[in-house]
């Protein structure tokens, strides 16, 4: 801003310089004389291509035309001003006081670049320019108002890599104090979007002198509008109060470059508001305090802190609410389960924006189809990567921990680590696939990964494993032991229903195929076992279940039928497996015939023991019994051959 105060100062040097010579001088001179005085103030080379004349009526003034300021050599050939017709007039009471009052200050067709280097160096900065001489009055310079038409503005900051380009400005400046307050209004074409802006600055002079000084600005587009009201100085340090309320977010995103996505409803799509207080720091940080930020209905409590990094800026902080809803997260989550996986490219380059470290915790988080409570997480992004960390989530009466990983470097990955404890089952699986008949409460654990640029690659590739545990609870709709024991599909029998007291399962998911052969069902009527698999991918299922075998008071066999289910899930067939009642009858057959055999073959074996027993006692005179060790039997096989050699040394060994 000081830069153009110098120039605007050179021009009304060259008002008083022109009051005496009005008559006198010819139009090319006073053109030279007006390049010399701009050129002294600036420090910089000034052409003017056309005339520069002075005006007596209806004030004081002087005419530029074609106007050329240069910038310094590293910021490039293009000028720092080029105007087409620059228009000064004073006040005709201030020339013999100590302030001029410009009444008049026109710039028409200007186009302007301002150049940051890559080392801090700015093409505005006029330190250098030659001191001004005797002759130059020393006055202060008031503006009734300042006006620039239709003015193209280019700022490149090398440094910080951006590119702002401003057309089709029209700008108003007021003054009326020198060195005082200044006001300024206008609007123009920023990176393609109209923005219209207007500002107050309490003190020009204290600005100019490096103060932080009051300012108030607002600004207006098309679908919002943001203030600031704060302290504001020149070398890009702010602090004070932000408001903003849009609808739309995409202008605003445009004047950085980006486009702005498609937010989901709850996330800010219809509108965000934000209230609190920024502060920007001398090193290009920006930090957020006592904010409330509005997505839509969902209300966020917000500290932020983002600080420039060599590669992408770090964002830390926290964030907090109350009661969450983001209804159209998961639309289409469990109908859509029925019939495809979307194939859609899901977009990740927004997680190469910025690094990111944040602990979010809220009361609850409405997603549509799924409701959580008591979120306790953390989340940390690197080059792409984040990280969810959770402490603890409520969930239908149970508690998800865990770790869940989106990883969009080179390509898309997914992957986690997840246990969920004692969930109500019925709201739970209503939710996620529209199943409403478990009763009862649930845990279990997963360990996934999936690669793939869309949900139907990654669940066609998925590889996991984990397991599931469920306490006493009901099927409802389906009296499964009914259909077992009278070998009928349509059973229904009283309160159809099926109780159970304990489910488990291990399973793992190769190449998108979730494989099971332990799945245990326990119940007071029987017990049932599962085997099989579900294709992820193509949404459909193979699944034995095959009932325990008991038998009634008169050994009469039940729960004799085995249930395939298979086919889509959508449409899963339900049927008797013929080929594994089959087997399953073969099986006992085959158990039957070799108890049978063992039972034979013990009876045997036990005959021959008693008929060796009494041949042996026969012979050697001994009482072997059955149940006799085989230290036993050596031991009566030793006194018998004792007793006979005793006999024998007696001389009754002959009978005499």
């Amino acid at each position: 801003m000081r830069w153009i105060f110098r120039i605007v100062g050179a021009v009304v040097v060259l008002v008083l310089l022109a009051l005496g010579a009005i008559l006198l001088i010819p139009a090319e001179r006073i053109a030279q004389v007006a390049a010399d005085r701009i050129a002294q103030a600036t420090g910089r080379p000034v052409t003017i291509a056309g005339e520069a004349h002075p005006t007596l009526w209806p004030d004081l003034g002087v005419v530029i035309e074609g106007l050329s300021i240069g910038n310094p050599r590293w910021a490039g050939d293009a000028p720092m001003i080029r105007a087409e017709r620059v228009n000064v007039g004073v006040a005709w009471a201030g020339l013999f006081s100590g302030d001029i009052r410009v009444e008049r200050a026109e710039l028409e067709g200007a186009e302007i670049m301002l150049v940051r280097a890559a080392d801090g160096r700015v093409s505005w900065d006029m330190g250098g320019r030659a001191e001004p001489s005797d002759a130059t009055p020393s006055r202060q310079v008031g503006f009734d108002e300042a006006v620039i038409t239709d003015a193209a503005v280019r700022y490149l900051d090398l440094e910080g890599g951006a590119d702002w380009d401003v057309s089709n400005l029209d700008a108003r400046i007021r003054l009326p104090e020198a060195g005082g307050a200044v006001a300024v209004s206008g609007r123009g074409l920023v990176n393609g979007t109209e923005l219209d802006v207007a500002g107050t600055i309490d003190s020009v002079a204290g600005l100019l002198a490096g103060e932080a000084r009051p300012v108030q600005v607002d600004v207006t587009w098309r679908g919002g509008t943001a203030s600031f009201d704060g302290q504001l100085a020149l070398d890009a340090t702010a602090e004070g109060a932000l408001v903003l309320d849009a609808t739309a977010l995409g202008p605003l995103a445009a004047l950085a470059g980006a486009e702005m996505p498609d937010l989901p409803r709850g996330l800010g799509r219809d509108r965000v508001a934000v209230t609190g207080n920024v502060t920007l720091a001398r090193e290009g940080s920006v930090h957020l305090r006592a904010a409330e930020v509005r997505l839509d209905q969902t209300v966020l409590n917000v500290a932020l802190d983002l600080v420039p990094g060599a590669d992408r800026p770090m964002l830390r902080g926290t964030i907090t609410g109350g009661a969450i809803a983001l209804p159209g997260l998961l639309d289409g989550g469990a109908s859509g389960a029925m019939t495809g996986w979307p194939r859609d490219i899901i977009d990740v380059s927004g997680l190469f924006a910025t690094d990111a470290d944040l602990t979010v915790r809220a009361g609850s988080l409405d997603l549509g189809a799924v409701a959580l409570s008591d979120i306790d997480l953390r989340a940390t992004l690197t080059r792409g990567r984040i990280v969810f960390d959770i402490a603890s989530i409520g969930t239908y009466g149970g508690q998800l921990a865990g770790q869940f990983v989106i990883n969009g470097r080179g390509g898309l990955s997914v992957g986690g680590d997840l246990l969920l404890a004692n969930a109500a089952l019925q709201p739970l699986m209503t939710a996620l696939a529209g199943y409403d008949r478990l009763l009862g409460t649930g845990s279990a654990s997963i360990e996934f990964l999936g690669v793939g640029n869309d949900l139907h690659t990654i669940m066609d590739g998925l590889e996991a494993e984990g397991d599931l545990t469920l306490g006493r609870g009901e099927i409802l709709g389906l009296d499964l032991a009914g259909m077992l024991r009278n070998f009928d599909l349509g059973y229904r029998g009283e309160g159809q229903r099926t109780v159970y007291d304990r489910v488990t399962a291990d399973f793992i998911v190769r190449d998108g195929v979730v494989l099971n052969d332990d799945l245990l069902l326990e119940a007071p009527w029987g017990e049932v076992r599962g085997a099989g698999e579900a294709d992820l991918a193509a949404m459909s299922v193979d699944y034995l279940l095959t009932p325990g075998i008991r038998r009634n008071a008169e050994g009469v066999a039940t729960l004799r039928a085995p249930i395939r289910i298979s086919g889509p899930w959508s449409g899963p067939q339900i049927s008797p497996d013929l080929a594994a009642l089959a087997d399953l009858e073969l099986a006992e057959e085959r158990a039957r015939l070799e108890e049978e055999a063992r039972q034979r073959l013990e009876a045997e074996e036990d005959r021959l023991e008693e008929l060796a027993r009494e041949r042996a006692n026969e012979a050697l005179g001994t009482q072997i019994e059955a149940g006799d060790t085989p230290e036993d039997i050596r031991r009566r096989i030793e006194e018998a051959a004792a007793e006979e050699l005793r006999r024998l040394l007696s001389g009754n060994g002959n009978g005499n």
